[in-house]
């Protein structure tokens, strides 16, 4: 009782000085520290990102067969996956520019037998859709128009590309198991969700990964929006060179700055 008075004292001394003048400019810098720590904030590379741990420590001695990345880009987790592990892995990526496919087939080529490199995009059903991007930083495209209100994102250019749903790919393709599913794809998660239904609950990947980011505030989607759509698995958050289970019901896991967050599946 006397600690949680004296720790009341504290708090509240903090937030009267720390709220405002110079020393809220502090506090603002505690806080990005602070959120660097729980996992938010850290893309300069995998190890800060805690990618590189997930796929080596946590995947890796799984022995994968078969991985999915939806929003390969140019390929650096792909190659991340085919690195570490002897899992086949499939690649979605919808904008195939010149330098993009190169570095894709680099990939493909190391890995012999190991890479399929579809052009195509994953969302809820079969359709063509408009996709914005900006040449200079494609690793942005979306296929929402709203994420444009992000400060650095700037897709002004449009095209028209092929999408399919998991769901339907993996009927197609006969696919009966699937290790990972890593998702990055710039706020278009949900739809992507929405399209693989089917795959989260006959199928049951032992991993389901996704990038978060402040997309999601102009999607009204939260990490426990995704946490419902899969039951029977449980929410880790990756840390710099680790991670961290949490309940997706927190609000400090409900954050919208850059974070992964991987569903692991509870048996």
């Amino acid at each position: 009782m006397i600690l949680k008075k004296i720790d009341n004292i504290i708090s509240d001394l903090y937030a009267y000085f720390f709220s405002k003048g110079i020393l809220s400019k502090v506090n603002n810098k505690l806080m990005d520290y602070v959120l660097r720590a729980r996992g938010y904030r850290n893309s300069s590379n995998f190890d800060e990102s805690g990618e590189k741990f997930f796929i080596v420590k946590i995947l890796a001695p799984s022995q994968p067969k078969l991985c999915i990345d939806i929003g390969a880009n140019v390929g650096d987790y792909t190659f991340k996956l085919l690195q570490s592990t002897n899992t086949k892995v499939i690649s979605f990526e919808p904008l195939m520019f010149p330098n993009i496919l190169e570095k894709l087939n680099e990939k493909k080529k190391l890995f012999s037998g190991r890479v399929t490199i579809e052009n195509i995009g994953i969302g809820a059903t079969d359709s063509n859709l408009t996709i914005n991007y900006n040449p200079k930083f494609l690793g942005h495209a979306s296929f929402i128009k709203e994420v444009n209100k992000i400060s650095f994102v700037s897709n002004e250019k449009k095209t028209i590309v092929p999408v399919t749903s998991l769901d339907s790919y993996c009927v197609k393709h006969n696919i009966l198991e699937i290790d990972l599913i890593k998702i990055d794809t710039e706020g278009y998660e949900k739809e992507v969700f929405e399209g693989a239904k089917r795959v989260f609950s006959k199928l049951k990947p032992k991993f389901i990964q996704i990038e978060y980011n402040k997309h999601q505030m102009f999607r009204g989607t939260t990490l426990n929006y995704f946490s419902e759509q899969l039951p029977g698995y449980e929410v880790f958050q990756l840390i710099p060179n680790g991670w961290v289970k949490i309940n997706p019901l927190d609000p400090y896991a409900n954050i919208y700055h850059f974070s992964n967050f991987v569903f692991v599946r509870s048996n």
